[in-house]
């Protein structure tokens, strides 16, 4: 089966999707919205429960409905499902369900997006399939031979598993710290977090929102970025070396440029519990041996649990790879929001700036896309009520 038509096609029916559809409704068009999972904002539904917000809710709300404030500050995943399953009765979008996008293709004129279900086509696509797409595990010698259990963070849920363990989280970015934080609370025996590289930690305020806001949309230059992070983090925590946390080398938008993934994290308590030893910090992971962790520096240790929490990608490269469209290292997009890589007009990109801050980023970027595919800065033409 083939399609054309000048709807615009969206891929992915998450929040950066749905927002998206909202303001190309507002904008008069018919948005047509491709899922692979049978309900939409599937992702949100797989994170842990405890899971909170490091974007502060006033700033978080995506287009046409504001956030409550009965969920406080800092939502909780079920805070925000609530609230998208609002929106979407809200929005009433058009979306196919289970139906998987294989490829997107260019043809004179308009785009081809081959589908599960056959081809569609339309001079307008977003991908919107998320940051968090796919888990990503490191390549560590030996790992299939660990003898003990091994997670990624994607499968935690609650930290009652792990009381009376001695466990390993590798990674300190915010979920890791969250997984780490919980499970020390909880009553594990003993709880160590790897870390290779101290990343600019900052501390969970509105204020840090803000900022975080003006900084990835302002115009100041990365320079001036790394050099305001790395202040921000001496400033905040002062010296951490007694605790194995060195001071970080590179600011936020260098870290984030090498490695292709966020380099800064919200601390949610970790600073507090390395300091009264409830949690210890120990160098990067570089192998596995039977029950042995190797470390750097030749340490091992014997953990019984290693969680790692060593992020996520998009995974964009069998859809959109061979489009010269997305940077490396990381798989991200070259661009994000109502901008278009020269060669590649019409094809737009949500939801896949790095964190802090996604949920405010997806509101500025689903108005750039629609004020870029209609050429207006009108909306409310269809007369979508908005939540208050």
């Amino acid at each position: 089966m083939s399609e054309s038509s000048e709807r615009p096609i969206i891929i992915g029916a998450g929040p950066g999707g749905l927002a998206a559809a909202w303001t190309l409704k507002e904008a008069g068009l018919d948005p047509l919205l491709l899922d692979r999972e049978k309900t939409a904002c599937s992702t949100w539904h797989t994170y842990y429960p405890s899971l909170r917000m490091n974007s502060w809710r006033p700033l978080s709300s995506l287009p046409g409905m504001r956030l409550s404030a009965e969920y406080g500050p800092w939502p909780t995943r079920n805070d925000f499902l609530a609230y998208m399953k609002k929106y979407i009765e809200v929005l009433d979008p058009d979306v196919r369900y289970e139906t998987e996008v294989h490829r997107v293709d260019r043809e004179p004129g308009r785009w081809v997006v081959r589908t599960s279900d056959g081809d569609l086509r339309s001079r307008h696509v977003v991908a919107a399939t998320g940051l968090h797409r796919k888990p990503y595990v490191p390549d560590w010698p030996g790992l299939d031979g660990f003898a003990g259990e091994f997670l990624h963070a994607r499968s935690y849920q609650v930290p009652g598993p792990f009381v009376g363990k001695d466990v390993l989280v590798v990674g300190c970015g915010p979920t890791g710290i969250d997984i780490a934080v919980a499970v020390a609370d909880a009553g594990a025996s003993r709880v160590r977090m790897s870390i290779r590289n101290t990343p600019v930690l900052f501390k969970l305020s509105p204020t840090t929102s803000l900022l975080c806001q003006a900084i990835k949309h302002g115009p100041l230059p990365d320079w001036l970025v790394n050099r305001a992070s790395l202040l921000m983090h001496r400033m905040q925590w002062g010296d951490l070396t007694p605790y194995g946390l060195a001071a970080p080398k590179e600011g936020t938008m260098a870290g984030t440029a090498r490695i292709g993934h966020s380099y800064g994290a919200i601390d949610r308590g970790l600073i507090a519990a390395v300091r009264e030893g409830r949690i210890e910090v120990v160098p990067g992971v570089t192998g596995f041996d039977d029950k042995d962790v190797l470390l750097e520096g030749g340490r091992r240790i014997k953990p019984e649990v290693v969680i790692a929490s060593t992020g996520q990608r998009p995974g964009l490269e069998g859809l959109l790879g061979h489009l010269g469209v997305l940077a490396q290292p990381g798989g991200r997009p070259l661009i994000h929001g109502g901008g278009t890589v020269p060669h590649a007009p019409g094809l737009y990109f949500q939801g896949y700036r790095l964190p802090p801050g996604q949920l405010p980023d997806m509101a500025v970027d689903a108005r750039a896309i629609a004020r870029a595919i209609t050429g207006t800065r009108r909306f409310g033409l269809l007369g979508i009520r908005r939540g208050r």
